[in-house]
């Protein structure tokens, strides 16, 4: 570790690696050019990590000053490492993605805002899909959301032309006496019915976010529990703060959220939770 800074640190060559802090996989591509022209400087190369950080490899220890100064020109930083709240992953989100159910990219960024370099008990990772088919893999994450739309039928525009049967992955869409139906007990709310729909039958009734907790991406993997299958846009952030209130205040040093969850009980740990959020809310 390099002067207090986990995320610079000395590797097998004894030369250094710099973690650039990235927010849901986004850069300006002034920043872009800035890493490229700093591994350029100082004989590096440049490495694209799991969780969409960039890492800056080979920087001699005498040149690191002169390189995080450069990269601070254009607001880039060392990234979040050790433990704590880790950078947010995320997918591109309802603005791109013609699939997606769900905003990402401004929400990892005001996730990431609030707590990313916050010292948590153990690593926290975060993950974000705008979808239930995420290519994130958010419940996979110690926090994992997964955006969701719970989808209305306008019976008067339906012409019956069953584009939501054919985009429907779970079987949830039929068509009965020239009409589109909705089975909620096979939908995941989605959303592709939506998007697909040609004449704007289907319609979104309310928007989201399914909220998982404890997941491990590492081995052995396991998937989050479902905390709440529901959470909306304004919700996120007091949510994730009555996780961390939580966890901060059971979880023994070097204990990842999982084993904290393990610990007690997943329904304990909700009804800890879920309390908490009751009684701020009054």
């Amino acid at each position: 570790m390099y002067k207090g800074m986990p995320a610079v640190f000395k590797r097998k060559d004894g030369k250094f690696e710099i973690k650039i802090l990235v927010t849901g996989g986004m850069l300006a591509p002034g920043q872009v050019k800035r890493i490229g022209e700093v591994a350029e400087k100082y004989g590096a190369e440049v490495h694209i990590t799991v969780r969409q950080e960039l890492s800056i490899l080979g920087v001699p220890e005498g040149k690191l000053e002169a390189a995080l100064n450069d990269l601070k020109e254009v607001g880039l930083a060392p990234g979040s490492a050790g433990m704590t709240f880790r950078n947010v992953v995320s997918c591109l989100g309802e603005e791109y993605c013609f699939k997606a159910a769900a905003e990402t990219i401004g929400l990892a960024g005001e996730i990431g805002e609030r707590f990313t370099g916050e010292k948590t008990p153990g690593p926290l990772k975060v993950g974000i899909g705008g979808c239930p088919f995420p290519c994130t893999r958010p419940q996979f994450n110690e926090i994992g959301l997964m955006g969701r739309v719970r989808p209305e039928m306008d019976l008067e525009k339906c012409t019956g032309c069953e584009k939501c049967v054919e985009v429907c992955k779970v079987g949830a869409a039929s068509v009965v006496d020239g009409k589109a139906v909705i089975d909620y007990d096979k939908c995941v709310m989605c959303g592709r019915c939506v998007v697909n729909c040609p004449v704007g039958a289907r319609y979104t009734a309310e928007d989201g976010y399914m909220f998982f907790v404890g997941g491990r991406g590492s081995w052995p993997p396991h998937e989050g529990w479902m905390l709440r299958d529901f959470v909306a846009r304004e919700e996120v952030v007091p949510v994730i703060e009555r996780i961390l209130e939580v966890y901060r205040e059971g979880a023994k040093p070097g204990m990842r959220l999982r084993e904290f969850i393990n610990s007690i009980g997943f329904e304990e740990f909700k009804r800890r939770v879920l309390s908490s959020e009751v009684e701020k809310a009054r």
